[in-house]
């Protein structure tokens, strides 16, 4: 089982906690710990900012399938500010209260797991600049 880390120590990169790779294919545990109300998937381009918001309530699984990001946090009050990078099959938790955005480094693929349900009537979705849209290179 994948160890949580209080939101004070920052969360660190996970790791799949299986992988089997046969002639068939590549097969691995993103995660076996917790309940979650939403799985995710998502496809997005290189300098492609995803978040740039806090939740009060929602904890958030990030695994990114292929590609490769940066995600930042930065405490709503503190302002106290921390980066991770990513590559492909990689994951990290994002507890609330911390503001949190992803910045897509390649043209890259995610599933995101939500502990809440989305609920357009309460989105427990509040905004906060972490990161600026970055400009692709040509």
């Amino acid at each position: 089982m994948n160890r949580v880390i209080p939101p004070s120590n920052f969360a660190p990169i996970l790791k799949p906690t299986f992988r089997r790779v046969d002639r068939r294919g590549t097969f691995l545990e993103a995660l076996n710990e917790r309940r979650w109300g939403s799985l995710l998937y998502g496809e997005m381009k290189r300098g492609a900012v995803l978040g740039n918001h806090y939740h009060k309530k929602t904890a958030v699984f990030f695994f990114l399938t292929h590609g490769a990001a940066q995600v930042q946090w930065i405490h709503p009050q503190t302002r106290k500010r921390v980066h991770r990078a990513l590559k492909s099959q990689e994951g990290i938790f994002l507890e609330p209260p911390f503001a949190h955005a992803i910045k897509f480094l390649r043209d890259s693929s995610f599933i995101m797991l939500k502990s809440r349900r989305y609920d357009k009537a309460r989105p427990d979705t509040y905004p906060h600049a972490v990161f600026k849209e970055l400009r692709p290179r040509r």
